[in-house]
């Protein structure tokens, strides 16, 4: 009996060894795919370096950088080196400091924005609710360029906006030569209020209700926006998420982004990439926030409900489409999967409905497959040299990526 059970015991041990060295090789083929397909990117010009992090089942894949900062290949990108995240801040600063709100009982979802801002009582945006706001159901249009704004006809910034030495009413800081005039800011959300609004209900990308989290968050909470994510969100996480890196970090712990070509008319580098970010002093709601993949994924674990930052329920309401059985894909203020497959499977037919995610314009994303128990954070700076480069998208990198991986 006892020959039986140490023969039970070697035959047990060899099977574990052998399931393990089946998801170790497994796992290091998939590595080796994902380090081709980046190296390839790179090559390609997609991009010129690039941070990579995969978790599944609790199980941290990959955690791995890849190329320079610039095709000069002078400064290789670590782990540590940080990303503008673009509209990533609209999920991970803004978003989640909502959810927070909603989760203290402190944020109604059905309430106006006019509830709280008064400026937008009598126009067109008086009924607009968070929900619809959160959902992109709101019928606000996408963008303005405001940038557009402060240039000559002859291409000169106009010194009544802009100067390029620092004084008491040219105070937000640009970059490190350009200086804002403090009052601009009220230039913006006028604007704003005085867009226009289209249908009202169904699904179109705005990301100018997220100009008014910032004030939203800090008329709820009393703390300013930058404190009530650091206090709430990132504190003892073990994470390195921030506005305005410059001030924490050296330039080259800091990845560059684009040669800007119309009023900054040189490299941004430590500075926001989003020119209506850079117009609110590099803290918005809409874009800002630089970070790493590996402090991604530690922020976005806390989304699963044994992590305790935010009940069940709120995760389920935020992550789940806002409208099911429907045409929009959106959660609130989360990207999702479509719901309806002839409508394509954006991002990707191996992701379950469950999954939920954002990108952002400089080449950053991130989805979560809870059902998977899968989370990839993936950040480029596609935008280098500049924007006009769309090999990032004509060679379809993310899908490629994201087959890899759930293969």
């Amino acid at each position: 009996m006892k020959l039986q059970f140490q023969k039970f015991l070697k035959y047990k041990f060899i099977t574990l060894l052998f399931l393990q060295s089946i998801i170790i090789n497994g796992q290091e083929n998939i590595i080796g795919t994902l380090d081709s397909l980046i190296n390839i990117s790179i090559k390609n010009k997609n991009f010129p370096g690039a941070q990579l992090y995969v978790k599944k089942y609790d199980s941290l894949i990959i955690n791995k950088s890849y190329g320079f900062h610039t095709y000069d290949s002078i400064i290789a990108v670590k782990n540590t080196h940080l990303y503008d995240l673009a509209s990533l801040t609209k999920v991970l600063a803004s978003t989640f400091s909502l959810m927070k709100l909603y989760d203290d009982n402190k944020l109604d979802l059905n309430n106006k924005l006019s509830f709280y801002f008064d400026d937008l009582k009598k126009s067109n945006k008086e009924s607009t609710t968070i929900f619809q706001s959160l959902s992109h159901t709101s019928g606000w249009i996408p963008y303005i360029s405001h940038q557009n704004f402060i240039n000559k006809k002859n291409g000169e910034l106009k010194r009544s906006i802009i100067r390029k030495e620092k004084s008491r009413r040219f105070s937000t800081k640009i970059n490190d030569n350009l200086f804002l005039r403090e009052s601009y800011s009220k230039k913006i959300f006028k604007r704003i209020k005085k867009s226009k609004i289209n249908t009202i209900g169904e699904y179109d990308y705005s990301g100018l209700f997220f100009f008014y989290v910032p004030e939203l968050v800090h008329k709820i909470s009393g703390l300013s926006f930058e404190n009530y994510f650091n206090e709430k969100i990132v504190d003892g996480k073990n994470t390195t998420l921030l506005f305005n890196p410059l001030k924490s970090f050296n330039k080259e712990f800091i990845i560059p982004t684009e040669f800007d070509s119309n009023f900054r008319k040189t490299l941004v580098h430590g500075y926001v990439h989003d020119e209506a970010a850079s117009f609110m002093g590099g803290v918005s709601g809409n874009a800002g926030l630089f970070g790493n993949a590996e402090s991604i994924g530690v922020l976005l674990d806390f989304l699963k409900p044994k992590n305790k930052m935010f009940k069940e329920s709120t995760i389920k309401k935020f992550t789940s489409y806002a409208f099911k059985n429907t045409s929009i894909r959106r959660g609130l203020g989360f990207d999702k999967p479509y719901q309806n497959k002839n409508q394509g499977d954006y991002p990707h037919g191996n992701l379950s409905d469950q999954t939920f995610a954002h990108t952002g314009f400089t080449g950053t994303m991130f989805w979560v497959d809870p059902k998977q128990e899968l989370t990839i954070v993936f950040l480029t700076n596609r935008v280098y040299p500049n924007r006009s480069n769309e090999s990032f998208y004509d060679d379809n990198v993310r899908r490629k990526l994201i087959s890899i991986i759930t293969q």
